[in-house]
């Protein structure tokens, strides 16, 4: 979906007050210290999660549907990353088992139609003592701003940005179903974050700040494996 905007959305994102000020500094707090660990960075986008994640020492792989995406991850991170162009609705054959210690899932498991699927492959992937970080819209923010029934789970089409012609496709759906769907891969809920605005963006997008500091817009989980019954 992002392919037509790539270029578009990796300026905004390196900035905005969403993604800069808001989601990477949630998810990359619920990672905790990455030194040293092995991080499978899923949907990277134009790879400044992958970047800051190689700048506190983790050793980074990952993956994106664009190809431009792709091609800027791989000029961001310099070659230090391996990165590859794929569509997370396959398995990831090229990741042995047991070989991560993290994965990332930033703002984009709402993109996926059978996310139960995605999840079990993420916990294929796993080391036994490995976690899921991951962000996606707030369903509480969805209804907000679609209406009708909180509780409908449907795919909607519309623009990311109401200021730009950028057309996406996504799910809305209830807290119950979310957490249901980790259950169901055999996930456990260790941390659920809805994130607060942080305090820079007072000052450099205050508008958004007030919003945020009234209604969230992303919520953010770490997930652990469930133990064997």
């Amino acid at each position: 979906m992002y392919e037509r905007f790539a270029h578009e959305y990796a300026v905004h994102a390196e900035q905005s007050a969403y993604n800069a000020l808001y989601d990477r500094p949630a998810v990359l707090g619920l990672a905790g210290d990455v030194a040293g660990l092995s991080v499978f960075d899923a949907a990277c986008g134009p790879g400044l999660y992958a970047a800051e994640l190689l700048e506190r020492g983790a050793r980074v792989m990952g993956c994106d549907a664009s190809p431009t995406f792709v091609e800027m991850a791989r000029a961001r991170t310099g070659g230090r990353a391996d990165l590859r162009v794929h569509d997370l609705s396959e398995p990831l054959t090229w990741v042995p088992d047991g070989s991560c210690d993290l994965v990332l899932l930033a703002l984009a498991p709402h993109y996926i139609d059978d996310r139960v699927a995605l999840l079990s492959e993420f916990r294929r992937i796993l080391t036994p003592g490995g976690a899921i970080v991951l962000s996606t819209e707030h369903p509480t923010m969805d209804w907000v701003r679609l209406g009708g029934s909180y509780f409908t789970q449907e795919p909607v089409e519309e623009s990311l940005s109401p200021d730009r012609d950028w057309p996406i496709r996504a799910w809305r759906r209830p807290l119950t179903s979310i957490c249901a769907e980790f259950r169901a891969a055999g996930f456990l809920i260790e941390e659920l974050l809805e994130p607060r605005p942080v305090p820079e963006m007072a000052d450099r997008y205050p508008e958004d700040h007030a919003a945020l500091e009234a209604l969230p817009a992303f919520i953010a989980f770490r997930l652990v494996p469930a133990p064997a019954r």
